[in-house]
């Protein structure tokens, strides 16, 4: 019965321009609000949960097999999931950067993983580039404790810095998480090389709001951007106006709050990232905002997303509308 609800609220919201979240219940440590989780990538056929807060006394992060998911979206959807842990060796950052706040964004290549941190120190925000090997017979991830780059920041916004990762060919790709007119009126994805070495800047059309997490490149170049807004953080934004809709029809949720919760479509070129034509997801929303912090693809069946300690952890699966 519950199975049949669902399918028919999905209906129906998609018929209305937007797509309703399917949540995947969670069970386990990794459900725990206070580690904020904060990205979510592929290693393989195991999603990676990773939080932004690792719990001290034992750190790491927590996977889900494929596997798992599927048969979960296959089944009656009622019993929750349990990740298993990833153990998690890493310097004492907290003693080595000033105002520590954590990770922000994961991808990995193979073995090796790439993350973004951030931090901030006397008012100013910063962003920082490290790597890891993971060994997943054991179960461990290892961040390298000699390379740390530190990532230049367009500009200086509380709570904002590099929030996506992603690998494109050879080049690891970051970006930062405000774009909008009003705040980076010259925003550009930065690319670095795998031994974290900055080798160029890629222009990104300005996008109001913020870039929270993006999926991995398709074959043609092509990837989806989290865009999400909070209005509590209209001061720090100052948006101008939101063009993300132009030509497309907004969906009734979004038309009823102020908070925007949508995935936007990119494609790289040789010299700059653009927007395509296809039609951006808009997600039915609740009165109360959900902070989206991580998202993949689920091969050609939608997205895994997932949302911090606002309003709780929430790992939800995001169909791709039905044309």
């Amino acid at each position: 019965m519950k199975l049949i609800i669902t399918i028919l609220f999905s209906i129906q919201f998609m018929s209305a321009g937007e797509v309703l979240p399917i949540e995947i219940p969670l069970k386990g440590e990794a459900a725990e609000r206070n580690l904020e989780m904060s990205g979510l990538a592929w290693y393989g056929d195991n999603l990676i949960l990773m939080p932004q807060y690792v719990n001290k006394e034992a750190p790491g992060f927590y996977f889900l097999k494929k596997d798992q998911i599927n048969n979960w979206l296959e089944s009656d959807r009622v019993d929750a999931l349990i990740p298993e842990k990833i153990d998690l060796i890493f310097p004492n950052f907290e003693d080595g950067i000033g105002g520590f706040q954590g990770f922000e964004a994961v991808c990995f290549s193979g073995n090796n993983a790439y993350l973004v941190m951030e931090s901030k120190h006397d008012d100013v925000m910063h962003s920082f580039l490290v790597s890891g090997k993971m060994d997943f017979k054991q179960k461990r991830l290892t961040i390298n404790s000699e390379k740390l780059e530190t990532i230049k920041l367009p500009v200086n916004i509380k709570n904002m810095g590099y929030e996506s990762i992603l690998k494109y060919k050879y080049r690891l790709m970051i970006l930062f998480e405000a774009n909008g007119a009003n705040v980076n009126a010259y925003p550009n994805a930065e690319l670095y090389t795998t031994s974290l070495k900055h080798k160029a800047s890629v222009s990104f059309p300005n996008v109001e709001y913020r870039i929270t997490d993006v999926t991995d490149v398709d074959s043609r170049g092509r990837f989806w951007a989290l865009n999400y807004f909070w209005p509590g953080e209209k001061k720090r934004l100052l948006p101008a106006e939101d063009t993300i809709l132009d030509g497309f029809e907004e969906g009734l949720t979004h038309q009823q709050y102020d908070h925007v919760e949508r995935l936007v479509e990119y494609k790289i070129k040789s010299k700059e990232i653009v927007r395509t034509d296809t039609a951006p997801i808009q997600l039915v929303m609740e009165e109360k905002s959900r902070n989206w912090e991580g998202l993949v693809r689920l091969d050609k069946r939608g997205f895994i997303m997932i949302t911090d300690e606002h309003p709780r952890t929430i790992l939800s699966f995001i169909p791709f509308p039905k044309n």
